[in-house]
C-alpha cells in the first residue's frame, strides 16, 4: 500500500491508507491565447507559470467498532491544514505543494471498515524536489537540470552586498543577514521582519534557468536554496 504524507504526518501513523495505486494527473502550462487578424490559426503565448490541477487519492481504514468516528475525525483534521505539501511513499523524494484539501463522505461499508476520497488541490501541479530545500554553496546549484526555478538567497552581511544571477545584478543593504525569496517576490530578516526596502532589482531576474547558470556575490556569505522542480 502507497502510505502518504501531509503536512509532515503520514497516514499511516493513524491507521489509514491509500486504497489502490494513486494516478497523477500531467503539469499543464498556463496559456495565453492570441489570433491575429489576417492570419491562419491561433497562436499561444506562455506566460512562464503552471496551472493548479487536483491529485485525487482514495483512502480506507480498518478497525475496532468503537473506534470508527475517531479514525474519520483523526482523518479530517489530518487534512485540513491549508498551504502545505504531500508526499507519496513510493516517490518519496518529491513533493507537491498543495493548497488545500476537500474530502467527499466517509462510506461506511461495514462496522470496521471506512473509505472516503481526499482531493489535493496542487498549486502548480509541478514536484519539487526535497533535496531542491537543503542550503548549498553557489558552486552547487549553477547546474539546474530541471525546470526555471525561484530560489531562496540566504545572506550573512554587514553593509552593502552584490547578488548577480545570470548578468543581472541585485543589491542588498544587509543588517547581519537577510533572506530574499524569489518565489514569493519579498525580503526579510530571519526574525520574520520584512525588509523589502533594503533590495533593489527584479526578483524574476535571480531565477535559476534550465542548465548552466552563472552567480556570483560580493559582500558577504551566501547560501542557495535552489527549490528545484520538474513536470
Amino acid at each position: 500500500m502507497q502510505d502518504i504524507e501531509y503536512n509532515g504526518m503520514t497516514g499511516s501513523s493513524i491507521d489509514v491508507y491509500a486504497k489502490d495505486l494513486i494516478s497523477l494527473p500531467a503539469a499543464s502550462a498556463n496559456m495565453t491565447e492570441i489570433k491575429l487578424s489576417g492570419r491562419d490559426g491561433t497562436l499561444y503565448k506562455w506566460d512562464g507559470t503552471y496551472e493548479a490541477n487536483e491529485i485525487k487519492i482514495e483512502f480506507n481504514y480498518i478497525g475496532p467498532v468503537e473506534r470508527w468516528h475517531d479514525r474519520w475525525r483523526m482523518a479530517q483534521i489530518w487534512l485540513s491544514a491549508h498551504n502545505s505539501t504531500l508526499k507519496i511513499s513510493d516517490d518519496a523524494d518529491f513533493f507537491y505543494k498543495i493548497t488545500h484539501v476537500t474530502l467527499d463522505e466517509c462510506s461506511r461499508t461495514t462496522q470496521r471498515i471506512g473509505n472516503f476520497t481526499a482531493n489535493f488541490k496542487t498549486l502548480d501541479g509541478l514536484q519539487y524536489l526535497v533535496d531542491g530545500t537543503r542550503e548549498y554553496d553557489i558552486k552547487d546549484v549553477l547546474w539546474n537540470q530541471y525546470l526555471t526555478c525561484h530560489p531562496t538567497y540566504k545572506i550573512t552581511a554587514e553593509g552593502m552586498c552584490t547578488l548577480t544571477v545570470n548578468g543581472n545584478a541585485m543589491t542588498a543593504n544587509v543588517g547581519q543577514n537577510l533572506t530574499i525569496d524569489t518565489d514569493r517576490m519579498i525580503a526579510y530578516r530571519s526574525d520574520g521582519t520584512l525588509n523589502n526596502t533594503q533590495v533593489t532589482g527584479n526578483y524574476e531576474d535571480m531565477y535559476l534557468l534550465n542548465g548552466e547558470n552563472e552567480i556570483s556575490f560580493s559582500g558577504g556569505k551566501l547560501k542557495v536554496i535552489p527549490n528545484w522542480r520538474c513536470l
